[in-house]
Parts: C-alpha cells; sequence; structure tokens
C-alpha cells in the first residue's frame, strides 16, 4: 500500500507531505498510525511525556522521539496529528500558529480507512477492544490478511496494530469528543451505550445522538438488541430474542464459557470461548454477526474463538501460580461485570485494587462507583490518573474511600500500596486490579516480585 500516490489520503491542504509529526506518540492509537506512517514511506517524529516500551519499539524502528513538548519539535514538518489528551498543547498551538496543516488521530485514522476495500469499526462504551480482537482473529483465521487498529495490545505479539492487505481492516471507533463520526464504515457495530465521557457530552441523551449518527454513518449496523436505533440494514445480537443469540450458556470451571449460536431460531454453531466473562458472549455474538456478513465460512469462526489469544489488560492473568489478574475496567458497568464473573470461579479471599480514571468520570459516577463497591471483599484505591484533567478533589480517590466508607483503603504511597498488596497475597489473598491508567504497571510489578 502506497499512500504516497494516494489522492483520497493527499485531499485538500494534506498534498506534497513529506514529515508527519505525531504528539503523543505513546499512546496506543497514535503510536499504531505512526508505524503506519513509517512502513508506507514517510519521515515521521514523535513527542510524548515519558519513555517506555512502546516509545523504545518506535525508536528501533527508526522513529525519532522528543521527551518534551516543545515548540521546535513541530517546526519542520508538513503535517501535525495529535491525541485528544494534547490537542491544546505548544506542539499544536504552534504548528497552528505556522499554518503547519494539523488534524486528530482520529482524522488521520479516517483517512487511512479510505484505502480498505471492507472497514469494520467496533463501537459502544464497553468491550471495543475485545469484540475488534474477537473479529480480527478471525478473519486471520480464514486466511484472509486483515488489518488492524486497536486500542490495546494483542497478547499473543504485544502490537495494537497490524498491516496487511487492504481488504479488510478492523479498528475500534471511540465515541470521545464524537471521534468515531470521523468514519464512514462499511460495517459498523454499536456494543451497548451508556453514561460515559460526560466530560465531553454532558447528558446520556447526547451519548444516544452520537450512537445514532454513527449508526446513520454505516452501511450496515450490527447492534445489541436491548438499545433501539432505526437502520435500513440491521442486524441484531443478544441473549434474547435478537438475530444471534446464545442458547445452552455453560460457565467452564476456569470461568470461562461455552454456548450454541442461534441466528434466527436455527442453530447456527457451537462456541468455546477463550475469555473469561459473560459479558463477552456478547461481544462474540458481535463478532460472529459481523463475520456472517462478511461471508466467512463457520469452521473458521469457531476455531479462531476458541483458541483467541486474548488482548493485554483485559481480565488477564499475570501469574501462573497465584490468582493476579489485572481488567482494563475502570466504568462501574464494566467494574460490576468484573466482579460478579470473578466471585463466580475464584472463592478464596479476595483484594480488589481500584484505580480511578478521571476525576470527572468519578465525580460524575461517584453513587455509581460506591455501588459497585459495596462487597465484603476489601478495596485497595490508588490515587485516580488524571490523564488529560486538573486535580479535583470531588472526583479523587480519596473522596471516594470516603463516601465507600471502612471497607475501602487509600494509600497515596506506591511504596506503601505494594507492601500492602503483597502482604495480602503472603497471607492468601487473590488480588483483582482494575482501572484503565498506570494500575497495569504496578499490577505486573506485584506478580514479577511473587
Amino acid at each position: 500500500m502506497d499512500l504516497n500516490k494516494n489522492d483520497t489520503f493527499f485531499n485538500l491542504t494534506f498534498k506534497n507531505i513529506k514529515h508527519i509529526h505525531f504528539v503523543g506518540i505513546g499512546g496506543v492509537s497514535v503510536n499504531s498510525l505512526a508505524v503506519f506512517s513509517k512502513i508506507n514511506g514517510f519521515e515521521v517524529t514523535g513527542s510524548d511525556s515519558s519513555k517506555s516500551d512502546v516509545t523504545t519499539s518506535l525508536e528501533n524502528m527508526g522513529i525519532k522521539i522528543y521527551y518534551e513538548h516543545k515548540a521546535d519539535n513541530v517546526k519542520k514538518t508538513d503535517l501535525v496529528v495529535f491525541s485528544n489528551a494534547v490537542e491544546n498543547g505548544i506542539e499544536v498551538t504552534t504548528a497552528k500558529k505556522l499554518k503547519i496543516p494539523t488534524i486528530s488521530r482520529a482524522k488521520f485514522l479516517s483517512f487511512i480507512l479510505q484505502n480498505y476495500k471492507t472497514t469494520i469499526c467496533v463501537s459502544g462504551a464497553h468491550g471495543k477492544t475485545t469484540t475488534t480482537a474477537l473479529i480480527y482473529s478471525i478473519l486471520k483465521e480464514a486466511n484472509v490478511f486483515p488489518s488492524l487498529h486497536l486500542g490495546g495490545n494483542l497478547v499473543c505479539n504485544k502490537k495494537s496494530y497490524v498491516y496487511e492487505g487492504t481488504d479488510y481492516m478492523v479498528c475500534e471507533a471511540c465515541e470521545y469528543k464524537d471521534s468515531f463520526l470521523e468514519f464512514s464504515p462499511n460495517i459498523g457495530i454499536i456494543l451497548n451505550i451508556a453514561p460515559e465521557h460526560l466530560d465531553y457530552f454532558k447528558t446520556f441523551e447526547n451519548v444516544k445522538k452520537s450512537f445514532i449518527k454513527f449508526a446513520e454513518r454505516s452501511d450496515v449496523l450490527i447492534i445489541n438488541k436491548d438499545y433501539i436505533v432505526h437502520h435500513k440494514n440491521k442486524i441484531t445480537f443478544g441473549l434474547n430474542s435478537a438475530d444471534f443469540t446464545a442458547k445452552n450458556i455453560k460457565m467452564l470451571k476456569n470461568g470461562k464459557y461455552s454456548f450454541d449460536c442461534y441466528y434466527k431460531n436455527e442453530k447456527y454453531l457451537h462456541i468455546y470461548l477463550n475469555l473469561i466473562g459473560k459479558h463477552n458472549i456478547l461481544n462474540a455474538l458481535a463478532s460472529i454477526a459481523t463475520c456472517y456478513v462478511l461471508g466467512i465460512e463457520k469452521q473458521y469462526i469457531h476455531k479462531a474463538l476458541k483458541k483467541n489469544c486474548g488482548v493485554e489488560r483485559r481480565y488477564q492473568f499475570l501469574h501462573k501460580q497465584k490468582f493476579i489478574v489485572h481488567d482494563y475496567a475502570h466504568h462501574p458497568d464494566e467494574i460490576a461485570s468484573s466482579i460478579q464473573e470473578t466471585k463466580m470461579f475464584y472463592k478464596n479471599k479476595l483484594l480488589i485494587v481500584f484505580q480511578p480514571h478521571t476525576y470527572s468520570r468519578t465525580k460524575t459516577l461517584m453513587k455509581d462507583f460506591v455501588k459497585v463497591f459495596s462487597t465484603k471483599d476489601e478495596i485497595l484505591i490508588l490515587p485516580a490518573y488524571s490523564a488529560r484533567e486538573k486535580y479535583d478533589y470531588k472526583g479523587s480517590s480519596l473522596a471516594l474511600k470516603r463516601e465507600i466508607g471502612e471497607n475501602a483503603t487509600y494509600l497515596k504511597s506506591s511504596k506503601k500500596a505494594e507492601k500492602y498488596i503483597l502482604d495480602k497475597i503472603s497471607s492468601g489473598y487473590g488480588v483483582l486490579f482494575l482501572g484503565a491508567g498506570d494500575i497495569y504497571n504496578v499490577a505486573k510489578n506485584i506478580a514479577k516480585k511473587c
């Protein structure tokens, strides 16, 4: 694929581009776009606030990375691509002053999607990464050489991207700041709709309106039956009365599930799902419906879902002997599901370690967070991952701990938190780490010390 010769990519002001600079290049999506640009012959540079395994990997590919956001980083570039977290930073504002073209991560990805014959975009408040990976794994099993743009790393190869053939591109479509409205997919998927990202949307009604717009931009819509969105080419999935549904659901000893998939009340195929959590049955049904539309044979669907390697941070076991698990859950609905599924098959003492993700989410959904943590298990709360936000006590970890009450412990010191967790493990506890921030590093470090 040679984007240098692709007129659809270089429309408007994006002509004669040779050098692209990515702000926030260490981010899981932005780094994938940087790799795409590098392998297609562009000069690529980037900036990030800190060094990581991701940035080291990019540097090994020959990409120059600056570990400080400065105006000088962008002065010799032809195009600046930025993530939502850094759109008001010095590099973007400098580029605009110098009249260097700047576009968002989502807009840049939308140009890339134009190079594929069939685009599959997965949206929803929860389950996007897992479902995207499932669809990709089925297409890969069918040997159709799909490309992938993922919001996490595959466990099997530690990558968030795969750029192979130009027939299929499977990617996540995030609703934050209406990013997914940049896409016009051949197949659009809506897994669920929830009051998420209210720092931007303000109301749940605005969230719903955004998803409706996404549906309108999709040629074919695959949607959870629980959510009513009108579309002339719609296929539904769900646990009850949908086009694709699951019957004879059985939880296996290891927390995974098997079920019979039915299409329009007729048995379609039997599934052994290599993922923990009943909610993943819905993700699997969405994947099956998608591959049905694409004409993928049943045998490939069955094989892929049975051996799917999974995604890092999505109910990932970090130790072979001890129960040390990390899950990306950071919204109350996701947290409730993760805890419930854990209790279904893990019967020993459990410590739940949680890192709130953004002050606005915690403040807005405080009552829901308190409700999901109303459990007999011990709760350890770590300092919030602020992401793009300034400190707000009302959405802080300390405020959450006080609302939960005596059942929760808050530790600001990382050393004290690590000792606390290791002492619990020594006394026979399993640990469930929950959160979308840098808590993953804490979890991996604990696992290494065990």
